[in-house]
């Protein structure tokens, strides 16, 4: 059996248990910081005064920085469970504790300074940048197989293409930084970003299971990526974690997820994808994410080069608000196509 020359003796249990540590984490935090906060005028998200004028009312003095727990219970499960000797949990973990950090800073600038701007945007892109070029260098010390240059198509048999150093370079970084900041900016609704980060999360913990065994992978056509195994039980602690945090997210939100959150969530995602040379079919699997930054994109550059917006505001779930569709229609819509997107990338794949 293929399952047996990958998953060892207790590979379900230690799954079980990262998922569920992360999850009661999270929700005994989320739980206990709403009722320290109770009545109290602290860490509520400031509203944009451009937004769908239903947010004015429906989602002022809602408590922010709730994806600090989704941080934290995820860091305490994978310290606890996760074998640390794995040189590419220690990178993903740093990874997305940078980019945590990255968001709590621009959630504490909006809380303090009640400016839903935060930090400027271009030292948050150039900090970004630093990081993922450190996490590079040791993903090549690492293995090999992140220094060759290459990027991998499953078509076919599989097929590589070598774009040289720089170009690579710039790829990783704009597919992980890309993806930290589209989620980012998926974040807008409740309850909008969690369902599909934890639907690409399980996708990106199928792939691991295929690239991480070399039988596996060669039965598949997929590049052997040794010791990225590992990488499925930090899914399962992020996965928990944020279950732990919808419930309290679902609308009416209880506390919005913030920077904190969604980026790391982002830079996690993204992330894994490049370790295991996987980023073709994760483009496809995070449509979602990718159409909600594009959306911002078209719309910024069309009003600084025709001073006209193309959509009635971006991103673009925002624009089907302004058609006069529900919020919760709008979410669950985007839910049904993040599936979809998922579905058809496993599709490529395993076809």
């Amino acid at each position: 059996m293929l399952t047996q020359l990958f998953l060892p003796e207790g590979f379900w249990l230690k799954f079980l248990i990262c998922l569920g540590a992360s999850y009661l984490l999270a929700s005994i935090g989320i739980k206990l910081f709403l009722n320290f906060i109770h009545n109290k005028a602290i860490f509520r998200q400031p509203i944009r005064s451009d937004g769908p004028e239903t947010h004015l009312k429906t989602k002022k003095n809602t408590p922010t920085m709730g994806g600090i727990f989704i941080v934290i219970s995820t860091l305490i499960t994978s310290l606890f469970f996760l074998d640390l000797s794995n040189h590419y949990i220690w990178i993903i973990l740093l990874v997305f504790l940078s980019f945590a950090t990255i968001g709590l800073i621009d959630d504490l600038l909006k809380v303090i300074y009640k400016n839903p701007n935060g930090f400027r945007g271009s030292l948050k892109l150039v900090i970004q940048f630093l990081i993922i070029g450190a996490a590079f260098v040791w993903l090549g010390e690492t293995n090999s197989i992140h220094a060759n240059n290459r990027v991998f198509f499953p078509i076919g048999h599989g097929h590589s293409i070598a774009i040289g150093a720089v170009l690579y370079i710039l790829f990783v970084t704009f597919v992980i930084v890309g993806t930290s900041n589209a989620v980012n900016l998926t974040d807008g609704l409740d309850g909008l970003v969690s369902i599909p980060a934890i639907i690409n999360l399980i996708c990106l913990s199928a792939l691991i299971y295929l690239v991480s065994d070399y039988y596996i992978a060669n039965r598949f056509s997929l590049l052997f990526v040794k010791n990225s195994g590992e990488l499925i039980f930090f899914c399962a602690c992020l996965i928990g974690a944020i279950a732990g945090f919808l419930q309290f997210n679902i609308k009416p939100a209880k506390i919005f997820m913030g920077d904190v959150g969604s980026l790391a969530i982002g830079s996690a995602i993204g992330l894994i994808a490049i370790i295991i040379k996987q980023e073709f079919v994760f483009f496809i699997i995070s449509l979602l994410f990718v159409t909600e930054a594009v959306s911002v994109i078209l719309q910024v550059g069309s009003y600084k080069l025709r001073k006209k917006r193309i959509f009635l505001m971006a991103p673009i779930h925002h624009h089907f608000e302004k058609l006069g569709w529900p919020e919760q229609k709008v979410v669950k819509v985007f839910w049904l196509i993040s599936l979809i997107c998922a579905s058809l990338g496993m599709m490529i794949i395993l076809a």
